[in-house]
């Protein structure tokens, strides 16, 4: 599969004119986190050759593509492989202001094309705004509290899995104010000194039926989850660092992709 996904990328780079500089996995396979029918969830970034950004109009700076299981072109919805592509410049600006998404997509775990282990990830690593994340990641788990746990919605084991997702990573980036692994089971490894073992046994389960495709199925309460939920929403979250990083080396950067001396 990673090399028909390589494949379609390679049609991309050529349709559209572009050297893509990197294309990653992020979505529930590069969390760990995937069923028997998950799609795949490809993520790029790309620039083109210089002149092509001296113009009145500029370019576009998101590309999506969509392909269905005999690899045709379709609509997103429904489709096995779900592409989305950002320009150097969108990407560098968003991961300058410290976005999540496009941190995640330098330290995903399956690379389809290019290397996502740039310069700029080491000093994004040392140097992102840990209030960002955190709040980022919280608010994901805030929301689906809000919701199904207190609000008594219908909730499925996928749910209960992004709410634990968003939860822990935002307890990892305070506890030890560093970027989570992607990978769901790493961030769970690290943490175990803050969990019980009831509470990690219970993820590792409901991962594992996930796996199976129930993923969808309405389940009844899982009291262990929803105790870990009310107790982090009790908790004192107030005192995330902020941090500020250098426009100057984002600019060296993007001078080097497009080979400007």
């Amino acid at each position: 599969m990673i090399e028909k996904i390589s494949s379609l990328l390679r049609d991309v780079e050529k349709e559209y004119g572009i050297t893509i500089l990197f294309a990653v996995e992020n979505g529930s396979r590069a969390w760990g986190m995937d069923s028997k029918d998950s799609d795949y969830d490809i993520r790029f970034v790309y620039f083109r050759p210089l002149k092509d950004y001296l113009t009145i109009c500029p370019p576009e700076e998101v590309i999506t593509k969509a392909y269905d299981k005999d690899f045709r072109p379709c609509k997103v919805q429904g489709s096995l492989v779900d592409m989305l592509g950002f320009d150097i410049f969108k990407f560098l600006k968003l991961l300058f202001s410290s976005n999540p998404t496009t941190i995640e997509w330098l330290y995903s775990p399956i690379v389809y094309l290019g290397s996502n282990d740039i310069s700029l990830k080491e000093y994004i690593s040392q140097n992102f705004s840990p209030e960002k994340l955190f709040h980022h990641y919280f608010s994901l788990f805030r929301n689906n509290y809000k919701l199904y746990i207190r609000g008594g919605q219908p909730i499925t084991y996928k749910k209960y899995l992004y709410s634990i997702r968003g939860v822990l990573n935002a307890k990892y980036v305070y506890e030890f104010g560093k970027i989570p692994p992607v990978h769901l089971k790493e961030t769970i490894e690290e943490l175990a000194d803050f969990l019980s073992e009831e509470l990690v046994r219970k993820i590792n389960e409901v991962i594992e039926i996930k796996s199976q495709g129930v993923e969808k199925e309405i389940v009844l309460k899982i009291p262990v989850f929803d105790e870990f939920f009310n107790q982090e929403m009790e908790r004192d979250y107030s005192s995330v660092p902020k941090r500020a990083v250098d426009r100057l080396v984002f600019d060296k950067f993007l001078q080097e992709c497009l080979g400007v001396r």
